[in-house]
C-alpha cells in the first residue's frame, strides 16, 4: 500500500467515529451499520478513484473523498432504514 492511502485511512476512520458518537439515540444500530457501509464505500471508492486512476495528489484526494462522504451523509435516514429493513 502506498503512502498516500495513510491520510485516506484516517478520515476513513474518522467518519466511522464520527458516525458511531453522534449517532442519535432513536437510531438502531442497524441503521448506523447500514449508514456506516454505504458511506465508506462511497468514500474510500472516490478515494480509489482520484488518487490511482486519476492520479491525483492525496490532498486533492483527500478533499473530493470527503466531499463525497458528506454528500452521502446528506441521504435522508429513511433510505438507509429501508436497507436496513426497518420501518
Amino acid at each position: 500500500m502506498s503512502p498516500e492511502w495513510i491520510p485516506l485511512l484516517f478520515a476513513a476512520a474518522v467518519i466511522v467515529l464520527l458516525l458511531v458518537v453522534l449517532r442519535p439515540r432513536a437510531q438502531s444500530w442497524r441503521t448506523t451499520i447500514c449508514r456506516l457501509a454505504v458511506m465508506e464505500a462511497v468514500y474510500l471508492g472516490m478515494a480509489y478513484l482520484l488518487l490511482d486512476v486519476l492520479e491525483h495528489p492525496p490532498a486533492e484526494a483527500l478533499v473530493g473523498a470527503i466531499l463525497m462522504a458528506a454528500m452521502a451523509g446528506a441521504i435522508p435516514s429513511r433510505y438507509y432504514r429501508k436497507v436496513a429493513r426497518e420501518k
